[in-house]
């Protein structure tokens, strides 16, 4: 059954599809245009992109994920590599709902997990986008490090209201949203994280790091052999990764750019949605 909701000034349809052996949840908005498939980080779910889902709706035609465990989806066993296993679920999402090519747009792990599937179906991915991404350099926040410890990290995860206010004023985003953004962004975090399966995150972040950093980062050579035009957006404040492991990636991938978004932090869709659409809107549009 389809449902509208109302999201940042405009209107997306929520569905849902059996794909890669779970339920997957996915939001969509505007129907003429390219196709726009957004992939958000590991928290929250399809609704992180709602500042900026409807303003692009209208150039394009949009499709945001809640990947497995998160939001509305059903839960997935993650399996190692991390990110390319979660790029076999959204490619096999995106042939069940028939999409052939698309603009892919990540945003920190959803950027790894973008990356792997540019890497595995070129013909698939028309441009990629990366913002803020994980995969291109190994440093991590202490905190997440810890977080991979099987006797720390359960009492990391487990939800609060504290901890996830904590999270989104010092980690996720580089100073306090407006109130009004900021009570609804707490209250959706919270909502996704106790819907998911807390055993299963702390496995999917053990696989995604240890107390190095990062495990999965892309070489030198995968960066340089990818295929599709790529743009690099960072906020300019990220205090979750660093904007060198931007820079390092538009040097090497081939027709890349790399541009800072100002006064936004490790998430420009909640802090900074005009600087994000400035950046993104012609490049999706350019042929």
């Amino acid at each position: 059954m389809e449902r509208l909701l109302a999201l940042g000034g405009g209107e997306a349809a929520s569905r849902e599809v059996e794909a890669a052996g779970t339920r997957l949840h996915y939001l969509t908005a505007g129907s003429a245009g390219p196709t726009v498939v957004l992939l958000q980080g590991a928290s929250g779910g399809a609704a992180n992109w709602y500042r900026i889902i409807g303003p692009l709706s209208r150039q394009c035609r949009v499709l945001a994920l809640d990947l497995p465990g998160f939001g509305l989806s059903g839960p997935a066993a993650p399996a190692a590599p991390l990110g390319g296993y979660v790029a076999g679920v959204v490619d096999d999402w995106l042939s069940r709902i028939g999409v052939e090519r698309c603009t892919l747009v990540g945003t920190s792990f959803g950027g790894l997990a973008a990356l792997r599937l540019a890497q595995r179906r070129p013909e698939r991915v028309d441009r990629l986008v990366l913002l803020d991404a994980a995969g291109l350099g190994r440093e991590l926040p202490a905190l997440v490090r810890l977080a991979c410890l099987p006797l720390v990290g359960p009492a990391l995860l487990k939800p609060s209201r504290v901890g996830t206010r904590w999270l989104l004023d010092r980690v996720l985003t580089s100073r306090p949203l407006p109130p009004e953004h900021a009570a609804a962004l707490v209250d959706y975090l919270l909502w996704s994280a106790r819907m998911g399966d807390a055993r299963l995150l702390a496995e999917a972040i053990a696989q995604f790091c240890d107390l190095g950093g990062q495990r999965e980062v892309l070489g030198d050579e995968e960066l340089a052999a990818l295929r599709p035009p790529t743009l690099v957006l960072w906020g300019a404040e990220d205090r979750f990764l660093p904007a060198a492991h931007g820079a390092r990636a538009a040097a090497l991938i081939p027709r890349s750019a790399f541009v800072r978004i100002q006064r936004a932090g490790h998430s420009p869709n909640w802090e900074a949605p005009e600087g994000l659409l400035a950046a993104l809107l012609p490049f999706v549009a350019e042929r």
